[in-house]
């Protein structure tokens, strides 16, 4: 597979879909509420649509996981997919929040290979294919160098719907906002994953994400030479319900408290 035309359509999707949310952040939106899993807009209905039909188009012969999709009962993940967020931070966005982003990964035979995330209101993409570094806007990225605890900018997320998994974030919450520089909490795992890459994040955790919210942002991270693995310890896949993504300096600090 040629990926570096993956990531030329995938940018080119990219391109449509930020159009899209752009025209419409702001203004009256149609929105349905997905219970648990969060609202959904008009904005993301169609912003996938349109996703799927240039990726399809160029790739027809690679299936099409996407979060929308996926919420209706119509797809499923493959060994061979591309796997879709597009709007990631829909809560943001409908709230006039503007920190949201669009994501797309393709995994080959159980493994990210490509990855783009793209940041519509900061005018910031990330690119990564495996084997050859993460970039924003082309400048090659490189997590964060930082050693001291103290110094640490990290990043969470949690999900109000399963109370137990919420109470065991705050905890963990709780021990690191304590003895880190502070914790800060986007809505935007996609983003927060990017900004591990970039090195503004020392550190991002999260659980009861799903495999759209990781798989961009995860190659971005391993690419730009960090860490990634379950709260468990084990090497990170996106089907997983838990994720650690940090420098490598700073993962034995926070799976010590996790």
């Amino acid at each position: 597979m040629d990926l570096n035309l993956a990531l030329k359509t995938a940018q080119k999707a990219c391109d449509a879909a930020r159009e899209i949310q752009t025209r419409r952040f702001g203004g009256p939106l149609t929105v349905s509420d997905k219970g648990f899993d969060g609202l959904v807009s008009e904005a993301d209905v169609l912003s996938e649509k349109t996703i799927k039909e240039i990726l399809s188009a160029d790739f027809p012969e690679i299936p099409f996981y996407g979060e929308e999709e996926t919420f209706t009962g119509r797809g499923s993940l493959r060994a061979t997919s591309w796997v879709v967020d597009p709007l990631d931070g829909t809560t943001n966005y409908i709230y006039g929040l503007p920190i949201y982003c669009i994501s797309i990964g393709l995994q080959v035979e159980g493994r990210v290979m490509m990855g783009v995330v793209d940041v519509p209101p900061l005018g910031r993409q990330y690119t990564a294919i495996k084997g050859e570094g993460a970039f924003l806007n082309g400048r090659r990225l490189k997590v964060s160098t930082r050693t001291q605890v103290a110094d640490a900018l990290l990043a969470t997320g949690f999900h109000p719907g399963d109370k137990k998994i919420l109470q065991h974030q705050l905890q963990i919450f709780s021990k690191l906002v304590e003895e880190s520089r502070a914790v800060r909490r986007a809505g935007a795992a996609a983003l927060d994953l990017c900004l591990v890459a970039e090195g503004v994040f020392d550190a991002f955790w999260e659980a009861h994400l799903k495999p759209w919210d990781v798989a961009a942002g995860s190659l971005m991270v391993r690419e730009a030479g960090g860490s990634v693995c379950t709260y468990e310890g084990k090497d990170f896949h996106i089907e997983d319900a838990s994720v650690i993504a940090s420098s490598p300096q700073m993962m034995p600090f926070i799976r010590a408290r996790i």
